[in-house]
């Protein structure tokens, strides 16, 4: 929906103006570029696609640009493909923060939340994080060695700001949603990757007109519990144009198939960097007992969901592994392929 109304206000606005829409795929059967690629011709554009076969390849790389451990980093292939064409990119970034795009969470939230008579701070803290099973695994605890004292109460802490106040409660997950990953993960990356690119990076939606107005309307103009339907004010904008009269917008996001990843090159690299020599495990950060075990459930598990989540952990670890060699260690070249 984001990117889709992005480009239909563009090209109405500028309807001369020469546009080149890039898609992202990453060769998995529910890959959206037949799609992009109708809307885009629909729009007048020039449609570039890209296949990315191994998205870890450029991790060393990437990491070292951004100067954090995070591992999903491919948003750098098409702002990479942008710089062919144009200084100027714009993304679909903060629509779903501040028009309720992800709806696969709010009715899970609320519905949870009506289990609980006077939910505090903490009972909404924690249901928030159920809904981000993706973001952590049963054994958290466990992948720290214990001189790093983790602790779920130091986690919850960081949620007071946004649950311990009189707003409706959706209102306060959307709060949690634009002061999570938004702010600490997609906007600081892409701004280290626009300074490295010399490419601007904008968006419709994080400009200081559009999050006033977006955040002040109501949240049921935005979020429909009943359908659990969202975005309601860009859908009824969009119905407007051609090639989205019917559109819906069921979110798959900007995500692959984790399952495809490990099969294909996850595991061999997670192999590779996580093992009782990895420096993070050295250096008494990371339980290797635990890497272990997990790589185990991974292969043996026949619950999906939870494959995928413990999947996703590693993948977090390996970036925290190469960041740490890069950073920590010295030891690692940003132009090392993995």
């Amino acid at each position: 929906i984001d990117s889709g109304f992005t480009l239909a206000m563009i090209r109405k606005f500028f309807p001369d103006i020469k546009i080149d829409s890039i898609c992202v795929g990453f060769g998995d059967d529910d890959d959206e570029i037949s799609r992009a690629k109708e809307i885009s011709q629909q729009y007048d554009c020039d449609f570039h696609e890209i296949y990315i076969n191994n998205v870890l390849a450029d991790l060393p790389k990437l990491i070292s640009i951004v100067e954090t451990p995070r591992w999903n980093l491919y948003q750098f292939y098409p702002l990479k493909e942008a710089k062919k064409y144009s200084n100027i990119f714009f993304s679909g970034d903060g629509g779903d923060e501040i028009f309720g795009g992800y709806i696969f969470r709010y009715k899970k939230f609320l519905d949870e939340l009506k289990k609980i008579k006077n939910p505090t701070w903490i009972d909404k803290s924690k249901i928030y994080l159920s809904c981000h099973e993706r973001d952590w695994v049963p054994n958290q605890k466990e992948i720290f060695n214990k001189k790093l004292n983790f602790s779920w109460d130091g986690i919850y802490e960081n949620f007071k700001p946004y649950f311990n106040n009189d707003l409706h409660p959706i209102n306060q997950l959307f709060l949690t949603d634009f002061n999570g990953k938004l702010l600490h993960d997609w906007v600081p990356s892409n701004y280290k990757f626009g300074k490295y690119l010399d490419l601007e990076i904008n968006s419709l939606f994080l400009n200081p007109e559009m999050i006033s107005f977006g955040t002040q309307l109501s949240w049921n103009k935005k979020y429909d519990y009943y359908k659990d339907s969202g975005k309601l004010p860009l859908l009824s904008i969009l119905h407007t144009f051609p090639s989205f009269e019917n559109f819906h917008g069921i979110k798959k996001g900007y995500t692959l198939n984790l399952l495809n990843m490990w099969k294909n090159y996850g595991k061999e690299i997670i192999l590779s960097y996580l093992n009782s020599d990895s420096d993070s495990v050295k250096s008494n950060i990371i339980n290797s007992r635990w890497i272990n075990e997990s790589i185990s459930l991974v292969d043996n598990s026949l619950d999906i969901n939870l494959k995928i989540r413990y999947i996703s952990k590693l993948l977090s670890l390996l970036a925290f592994e190469v960041w740490y060699r890069i950073f920590i260690s010295c030891n690692l070249e940003a132009n090392v392929k993995l």
